[in-house]
């Protein structure tokens, strides 16, 4: 293991191994993930990196839980995909996993608030509790002075810090986040990709961002390149920190400073 900053426990968040995506067209097999293994631990900010066509999106469907690998194996916090029923898996994605994609996928003529709320509205979280969790999440992001804008009124840096509010409303372990700057300038992606960094670095969020761009990639801890489905490099950053940390504490500390609010 390299340089490790992070207080070690046994058991990995993420744990890929030897995973092999194929499709097949026509009896034909396409060969796109080709036994790529590795682990990321609580607490790291990631950057799966690769041209178009390397096979970075399939491996995020993978460990996202959004498909299943063709060989292989993948566990999430100790739980493996091959062992979990549907529902299991159902319930892990939407509450475990916080997904920020490139085209926000925000309702337009929906508040900034009820946008956050929607993941709430399919968790077993009482309802009495939405509230605060809605807006710890936009406070999070800097957006409550918008907490009742329409999502269609906002500029595309505002409309992804919100996609990225409703990613953390639920209180997720790993925040997944694919081609997040991909919709905007480079000004604006510069900012959502500090807001990310803060998220990871002072709130203990695990992040892992999908990109093909090399200069947001440095703003992660570590860069895993992917070329044509298998792992060129696997490197830590020159943001890599230092300190000895516990991402756990961490959110369990910023939890409690909430509750006193």
């Amino acid at each position: 293991m390299t340089n490790w900053d992070f207080i070690s426990t046994n058991m990995s968040l993420i744990d890929a191994k030897k995973l092999v995506k194929t499709y097949f067209s026509g009896g034909v097999p396409n060969p796109v993930i080709k036994g790529i293994s590795f682990k990321i631990e609580d607490g790291e900010f990631v950057a799966i990196t690769g041209p178009s066509g390397s096979g970075k999106s399939t491996l995020l469907h993978m460990i996202g839980f959004l498909d299943e690998p063709t060989e292989g194996q993948f566990c999430f916090d100790g739980k493996c995909m091959v062992d979990l029923t549907d529902d299991e898996v159902s319930y892990t994605r939407n509450f475990e996993m916080g997904f920020v994609f490139q085209a926000f996928n925000l309702l337009a003529r929906t508040s900034v608030y009820d946008n956050v709320k929607l993941p709430l509205m399919y968790s077993k979280i009482p309802e009495k509790e939405w509230d605060k969790l809605i807006m710890d999440a936009i406070n999070a992001v800097g957006l409550e002075h918008r907490t009742d804008y329409l999502s269609s009124q906002l500029s595309g840096g505002e409309k992804q810090r919100v996609a990225i509010a409703r990613a953390l409303v639920a209180k997720p372990k790993v925040i997944f986040a694919d081609e997040p700057t991909g919709n905007l300038d480079s000004v604006t992606g510069k900012k959502v990709m500090e807001f990310l960094r803060k998220l990871n670095r002072e709130d203990g969020h695990t992040v892992i961002l999908i990109t093909h761009d090399l200069s947001i990639a440095k703003t992660a801890d570590r860069v895993i390149h992917i070329l044509d489905g298998e792992i060129e490099s696997d490197r830590r950053t020159k943001n890599s920190k230092s300190e000895s940390r516990n991402p756990k504490q961490i959110r369990n500390s910023k939890s409690k400073k909430s509750k006193k609010k």
